[in-house]
């Protein structure tokens, strides 16, 4: 399983499961986009024991959902979506479901172009 605490390495982990799969692959082991997916999701569910109630996508279950411009494991992919406990908490394509930059932060409101 991959996990972070830190709050700025956690929008990373796919990227360093996909470091993982590379490394897997150059010292002969094959390890699944599917196997990888599990690391970042029900796995660590399972070691909290929450995977009743988390880590995958099952009717019943909260999830937070990220839906991807393409593979979530290219540095090239971009979060289009995402939910958490099912609102729409980011869209890439209304300005108003996105966080300002840090050059916004303590400014006075900004004319976002719509």
């Amino acid at each position: 399983m991959l996990h972070s605490d830190a709050t700025i390495s956690g929008e990373h982990l796919p990227l360093d499961a996909a470091l993982a799969i590379g490394a897997g692959q150059r010292a002969g082991v094959n390890i699944s986009e599917e196997r990888a997916l599990e690391w970042l999701t029900i796995n660590p569910a399972r070691s909290l024991h929450l995977d009743k109630q988390i880590g995958s996508l099952e009717p019943g279950k909260n999830a937070d959902v990220v839906l991807w411009s393409g593979d979530p494991f290219s540095v090239y992919t971009r979060a289009e979506v995402v939910l958490i406990d099912g609102a729409v908490v980011y869209d890439r394509n209304d300005p108003s479901r996105q966080a300002l930059s840090d050059f916004e932060v303590g400014q006075p409101a900004i004319a976002r172009p719509e």
